[in-house]
């Protein structure tokens, strides 16, 4: 709360004593700041770019709380700690590899989902190619 306070009172101030506006903001994942300043200047002024290494962080986290809600990802040759960790790293790698790019960016976070999933006692496999044709004919539609 502070914080978002705190955000909001620099780039309120920030015409009227230093004649300048913020254009771009640089997120950690708290939408709640971003959400204190997007609309300081106009209505969606400012551009939010987020850190690869905290969108990263939040890969993990986000897998095991789905793959304890959803009990079919829980067991053996499925969704554990490992494999999150591996693809964790992998999806950190491609952001990272693919910065300038969004549509290799997109192909390549499916890429390395299919090379952590592709072991000969995995069953990912053929659930992956569902998701991934899936994921082909929502984005043809956008």
């Amino acid at each position: 709360m502070m914080e978002s306070v705190g955000a909001h009172r620099i780039f309120s101030r920030s015409v009227k004593s230093r004649q300048l506006k913020y254009t771009t903001y640089y997120g950690d994942g708290d939408s709640k700041r971003f959400l204190s300043v997007h609309d300081i200047y106009g209505i969606n002024s400012e551009l939010k770019l987020e850190c690869i290494g905290h969108i990263q962080k939040r890969v993990g986290p986000r897998l095991r709380k789905l793959k304890s809600k959803t009990k079919a990802l829980s067991g053996k040759g499925k969704l554990t700690d490992a494999f999150i960790d591996k693809l964790q790293n992998y999806y950190g790698i491609v952001i990272r590899s693919n910065v300038s790019n969004l549509k290799n960016m997109q192909q390549s976070v499916i890429s390395a989902l299919f090379h952590c999933a592709s072991n000969a006692e995995s069953h990912w496999e053929r659930k992956l190619v569902f998701l991934s044709a899936s994921y082909s004919r929502w984005e043809n539609h956008q």
